[in-house]
Formats: structure tokens, sequence, C-alpha cells
């Protein structure tokens, strides 16, 4: 057994997965629980430049113990390619540099609305959901991933 892999007696190893929600200003940032079966929100990351963002998700990834990565990668609900891509692109062959965990696109659309929905059914206040709406969105994105990968 691995040093760092906890085994939980199947044969798998006791790691998260952890999904992004890459916006403009902002990424939010959402895990799994170690066995893979419920998802939630982590945290809303401010951008600073691609160095920044980088180095602060791999601290992520090492501190929650995380052994595969999900990406929201946008398209436009007819399928054409968003605009939005070009900020994430950069960030991902960052990621794919620095990180030795597989990295997987992951469908996005509609994630933030299903996010509004999921926050207002909470009773989430509205500056609240302002707040944490893109992390909200990277937890949709990984349960939609999670649900497609079983």
């Amino acid at each position: 057994m691995q040093e760092n892999a906890i085994n939980n007696g199947f044969g798998a190893s006791l790691k998260r997965w952890m999904a992004l929600d890459v916006g403009s200003k902002t990424i939010g940032v959402a895990v799994t629980d170690p066995l893979k079966v419920t998802v939630r929100p982590l945290k809303t990351l401010i951008r600073d430049n691609l160095d920044m963002d980088t180095e602060i998700i791999c601290q992520l990834i090492e501190e929650q113990q995380i052994e595969r990565l999900v990406v929201g990668m946008p398209r436009h609900l007819g399928g054409q390619r968003s605009t939005t891509l070009n900020l994430i692109e950069p960030l991902v062959n960052r990621l794919e540099q620095a990180l030795e965990i597989p990295i997987e696109p992951a469908e996005e659309r509609l994630s933030t609305k299903e996010a509004e929905r999921l926050m207002a059914e909470a009773g989430l206040a509205v500056a609240e959901r302002r707040k944490r709406r893109n992390e909200f969105a990277a937890a949709v994105i990984l349960q939609w991933y999670l649900e497609e990968s079983q």
C-alpha cells in the first residue's frame, strides 16, 4: 500500500476528486468525499494571475488529497466553443505541467443555473448566492461528472 493512500479494504484509495468552475474573475472549487459519493462546494478563489492561480490550486489539491481534477469547459447551448475557454485553457495547461494527476474536461452548460436553483432551495440570501455561485457551479459540474462516470 502506498504511504499516502489509505486503502478502504476494496482496493480503492480514499482520495477526493476536485472540480473547478473557472471564470474571468473567480474560480469555484468543489470536492467529493473520499468515497466519491457526495459533493460539496469548497470555496471561491479570486483570480490573480496565471502563476498565482496555479499555485493556489496546487496547494488546495495537496491539502484536500485530490487524485483527479475535473474542469468545466464552457460551450454555448448549440455546442459552439465559448470565448471563456481562452481563460481556461492556459490555466489547464499550467496545471498539467505542475500536477501528476489526471485533469478531465467536463460539461458545464447550465451548471450556474442549476447552482442558483440549489442555493435558492437551500435558502441562501441573494448576497450569499452571488458570493458562492461559482463554488456551487463547480459542485454541480462535479456531481454531473460523478454520475456520468458510474
